[in-house]
C-alpha cells in the first residue's frame, strides 16, 4: 500500500513539474530585423510593425521572395502570428530549406497560405514540392502517389486577409494544423515518407507579381520535446 501511494505521489510530482523546451519565444522584438535575413529592399520595420512590401519598380521581385528566420531548423513547435496582408498573397513557410540555387533567398517546403482567395487562405500550399495539399476547411491525408485524400472537413467562416487575424501552426510529428483566429482552418496527416518533412525552417513570403505588403505585429515559437 505504502509503495502504491509513493507512486502516485511521484506520479502527481511529474505532472506539476514544467516541460523543459516548450517556452514560448518572440521571435519579433518589434524594434528591427534581428534574427531575420531577407531583401533588404523590401523588409523593414516601421512604427513596430514588422513590413514586407513589394512593387514594380525599385521593389520588384523574380521568384517569391522571403524573410527566413535564423534560428535553425524547427520539429515539433506552436507558431503564432498576427499580421495582415494587402495586394497580392502571402505564407508561413515551415518545416522548409532554403534554395540558393533557385535565387538567393529563395525557400520551398510546407506553407500555410495567406490567401485573399477563401478556400486558400489557411491552406497547406508545398512550396516548390507538390502545390496545393489540403484547402482550407479541410482534413486530409496525403499518400504517396496518390491524390490528396479528405477525411474530414470544418467549418470555413468569412475572413478578410487585409484585416489583422491571427495565424497559428501546429506541427506534431507527421501532423500539421492550421488555425486562423483560434479556429482550425486545415489538418494534414502527412504519410510519404520521401516527400514529407519533419524539420525545417520558418520563413515569411513575399509573393512574385503585382505589388503586396505584409504587415506583421506579434510573432512568437514554442517549441515542442526539445
Amino acid at each position: 500500500m505504502f509503495k502504491t501511494r509513493f507512486a502516485f505521489v511521484i506520479a502527481g510530482l511529474l505532472l506539476s513539474l514544467p516541460v523543459f523546451g516548450q517556452e514560448k519565444v518572440n521571435l519579433f522584438n518589434g524594434k528591427d530585423l534581428t534574427g531575420w535575413d531577407g531583401d533588404p529592399r523590401l523588409w523593414s520595420v516601421v512604427e513596430g510593425v514588422l513590413v514586407g512590401e513589394t512593387n514594380g519598380e525599385d521593389k520588384k521581385v523574380g521568384p517569391n521572395s522571403f524573410l527566413i528566420w535564423q534560428g535553425g531548423d524547427v520539429a515539433d513547435f506552436d507558431f503564432e502570428m498576427t499580421a495582415r496582408v494587402m495586394g497580392n498573397n502571402s505564407g508561413v513557410q515551415y518545416r522548409s530549406k532554403a534554395l540558393p540555387d533557385v535565387a538567393k533567398w529563395s525557400v520551398g517546403g510546407y506553407q500555410m497560405d495567406m490567401h485573399p482567395n477563401q478556400p486558400y487562405l489557411g491552406m497547406l500550399y508545398e512550396e516548390r514540392g507538390r502545390g496545393i495539399a489540403c484547402l482550407r476547411g479541410q482534413k486530409v491525408k496525403l499518400e504517396a502517389g496518390k491524390k490528396p485524400e479528405v477525411t474530414a472537413k470544418v467549418p470555413v467562416p468569412e475572413l478578410k486577409l487585409d484585416e489583422w487575424n491571427t495565424y497559428k501552426i501546429s506541427a506534431r510529428g507527421n501532423v500539421v494544423q492550421h488555425f486562423l483566429n483560434g479556429e482550425l482552418a486545415a489538418e494534414i496527416t502527412d504519410n510519404d515518407p520521401e516527400k514529407r518533412s519533419l524539420k525545417g525552417i520558418l520563413a515569411l513570403q513575399l509573393h512574385a507579381g503585382q505589388a503586396m505588403k505584409l504587415e506583421v505585429k506579434e510573432m512568437s515559437l514554442t517549441k515542442v520535446g526539445e
